[in-house]
């Protein structure tokens, strides 16, 4: 459970780091394992800037290595939405707790 939370903390913060944010998105939009380079084409960064957007997004764990395609990423849609889930359910335990 603490992992969601750090992932899903990782991706409420990507608003300061708009590289990583497009990234994220985009990979996460189109559902596509993708390389450095398709990612800089698609979204006109440059390969440096993708690389390192891409580099911290690992590190983050919110984007992952594919085990498919060397050289290449992809987003755990799975987990993403499985985040989210464990923040809505705690938002909606707490608004129940001030209501009461």
């Amino acid at each position: 459970m603490e992992e969601l939370k750090e992932i899903t903390d990782s991706i409420l913060k990507l608003q300061r780091a708009p590289s990583q944010q497009m990234v994220f998105y985009h990979l996460l939009a189109t559902g596509k394992t993708m390389t450095v380079k398709e990612i800089s084409a698609e979204l006109s960064l440059t390969d440096k800037a993708t690389e390192r957007a891409v580099s911290k997004l690992v590190s983050k764990g919110v984007v992952q290595r594919s085990a498919f395609r060397e050289g290449s990423y992809t987003v755990d849609t799975k987990q993403i939405i499985l985040s989210m889930l464990t923040i809505i359910v705690e938002l909606y335990d707490d608004l129940e707790k001030r209501r009461s």
